[in-house]
């Protein structure tokens, strides 16, 4: 009688779909314990010593006395400091290493006509963190309802971890934003910078830059694809 219930169960949860539910979630649980350890936030410091948080950024390589960071470019200030946190309690000092060619010197580094924006860029850190950075993967032959995971600090609150899908990518050529991916995702200020990540293979195949809204529905949320860090060079030319 009790393995009769036993197989009743069995087969009610594989009708109704629990059993891949909590597979799923649990595939979840575990992707975001691997993810959110390499998640930070990123401050600046003015001249005054005011510490204010800018965005999120993700450790992405490390090597023998540096950690890389990615993050998105419009989170990069003028005459300030920079410190990223992993953990909310120890601050590491941080430097601009590479963004986009243009930003740096427009006539010598000219944008191609197009040629999208690359809101996107690099930070260092000259200490080998205790940390295990995401791998960077290839977003080239990423299909819609590709399964994300983005962990970041929406609001400059807490780390936060959420989950979505790619819904597609943005084709119009000659556009700022022409190839961006468009996520169906959470996304609040503070997000930006934030990785997203292919729940697949836990590589990131972008980052999360900006939203638009209408009064009604849901935001379409962008993310600067990852293959497009190619347009990006030394800061410190």
């Amino acid at each position: 009688m009790k393995k009769t219930r036993i197989l009743i169960l069995i087969l009610s949860l594989l009708i109704s779909g629990g059993i891949p539910h909590v597979l799923r979630a649990e595939g979840l649980i575990e992707g975001f314990r691997k993810v959110a350890p390499a998640v930070g936030a990123l401050y600046s410091r003015n001249i005054g010593g005011d510490l204010t948080f800018t965005c999120t950024v993700t450790a992405i390589e490390k090597e023998e006395k540096v950690t890389l960071f990615l993050t998105a470019y419009h989170c990069v200030r003028q005459d300030v400091a920079y410190l990223i946190t992993l953990d909310g309690k120890q601050f590491y000092a941080a430097r601009v290493w590479r963004i986009p060619h243009d930003k740096l010197d427009a006539a010598k580094y000219p944008r191609r006509y197009g040629e999208p924006e690359t809101d996107m860029a690099f930070f260092l850190v000259d200490k080998n963190l205790p940390v295990q950075p995401i791998k960077v993967g290839d977003d080239t032959g990423i299909e819609p309802g590709t399964r994300i995971l983005v962990v970041g600090f929406p609001l400059g609150i807490t780390k936060i971890n959420y989950e979505g899908i790619i819904a597609g990518r943005l084709e119009q050529a000659g556009s700022d934003r022409d190839g961006y991916l468009m996520l169906q995702s959470f996304g609040a200020p503070g997000s930006s910078g934030s990785a997203v990540i292919d729940a697949g293979d836990n590589t990131i195949v972008g980052v999360l830059v900006s939203a638009e809204s209408a009064r009604v529905g849901l935001p379409v949320i962008f993310a600067t694809p990852i293959s497009y860090r190619r347009w990006l060079i030394n800061a410190e030319e």
